[in-house]
């Protein structure tokens, strides 16, 4: 699903894909990655080309990464975890032993991810969406936007 866009709102001529940009995007789905952070690859750029109703075609350059799981998606994972539970009697015997698990580490106490740490990553893609094929420079500026979204800077992404 699209998480955020800019603008808000279509030009003219030119909706945006919303419906078919996850397809392409995600086109194995969504994935969760368990392993150390210096074993997470370097983001992959690519491109596709989408034909919309009148027949123009839309170019979209996507870059995909890897990042660390935040809290909030976490929890709601767990949410279609429980809902799903209650349909598959294999989910909940893991949910079972999870639930064991985390009942031992909590007693351990929250402590800092170190750089050797297993932690959970997700995949997510930065797209831009345009009119033209400027493959290389849609490439370098997504890749730019990447490096720069981890930055305490005050102007927002």
């Amino acid at each position: 699903r699209v998480l955020d866009r800019f603008p808000g709102k279509d030009y003219r001529g030119m909706p945006f894909p919303e419906e078919e940009l996850p397809l392409f995007c995600y086109a194995g789905g969504g994935m969760l990655v368990r392993d150390r952070a210096r074993n997470v690859g370097l983001p992959r750029s690519f491109g596709f080309v989408v034909k919309n109703e009148r027949g123009d075609s839309i170019y979209v350059s996507c870059l995909t990464f890897m990042e660390p799981l935040t809290k909030r998606r976490k929890r709601e994972l767990d949410q279609l975890s429980e809902r799903r539970r209650s349909n598959s009697l294999p989910h909940r015997a893991h949910c079972r032993k999870m639930r064991e698990w985390r009942d031992t580490i909590d007693i351990l106490g929250a402590h800092l991810v170190g750089f050797d740490d297993v932690i959970t990553f997700e995949n997510k893609t930065i797209c831009l969406v345009g009119r033209h094929p400027y493959w290389t420079e849609t490439r370098r500026f997504l890749t730019h936007l990447h490096l720069l979204s981890p930055s305490s800077s005050d102007v927002p992404l």
